[in-house]
């Protein structure tokens, strides 16, 4: 008798533990207006996202880059060499966002992944170097950061809002500061 009472004893231990870390795990911000906590899960599932929206572009497999977007999410095109101060007319809504990824052909690498946790989500930048592969030896395109908004919905985390930011535009807020003269 005193072994079925050690046992059902280290029984609800384990149960009163394991139980305690899901709901730890599952709460959302400890206070209303605070900042969500990202686990390391959300962190990978969130890498995941970024490999999934170039792999989706790249590939022109619409299906996977849409995927990575909320309903009714919000795409911001770079403005390039030669484009109008104006040319940077949003694309929303998932059959919006679809399209971008019906023609493939390129290679977009993106680095060094900053992750800072909001009260709905998280803000996110990342580096961008893009590459056409219809070309041989491949040719660079161009360098930008993506300035995003990610959100955790039921079917994992999705683009909220994202806007290219062109080294080679003049309206970046992260333009390169010139190297000094006496250098």
């Amino acid at each position: 008798m005193m072994r079925r009472s050690v046992i059902s004893a280290a029984g609800a231990l384990v149960a009163g533990l394991v139980g305690g870390r899901s709901a730890d795990a599952a709460a959302p911000a400890a206070a209303a207006g605070a900042a969500l906590k990202l686990t390391t899960e959300d962190r990978l599932e969130i890498q995941d996202l970024y490999a999934r929206y170039c792999h989706g572009l790249d590939k022109a497999d619409p299906d996977m880059f849409s995927s990575c977007w909320t309903e009714d999410g919000e795409f911001t095109g770079g403005r390039g060499p030669g484009r109008a101060a104006d040319d940077r007319t949003p694309r929303k809504g998932r059959d919006a966002l679809t399209n971008m990824a019906r023609n493939g052909g390129t290679r977009h690498f993106n680095s060094n992944l900053v992750l800072t946790p909001t009260v709905d989500g998280a803000k996110a930048s990342v580096y961008l170097l893009l590459y056409t592969a219809r070309t041989v030896p491949p040719t660079f395109v161009e360098t930008a950061i993506y300035d995003d908004t990610l959100v955790k919905t039921p079917a994992g985390w999705k683009f909220k809002k994202r806007i290219v930011w062109r080294d080679d535009d003049d309206i970046t807020p992260f333009k390169p500061k010139p190297l000094p003269a006496n250098r």
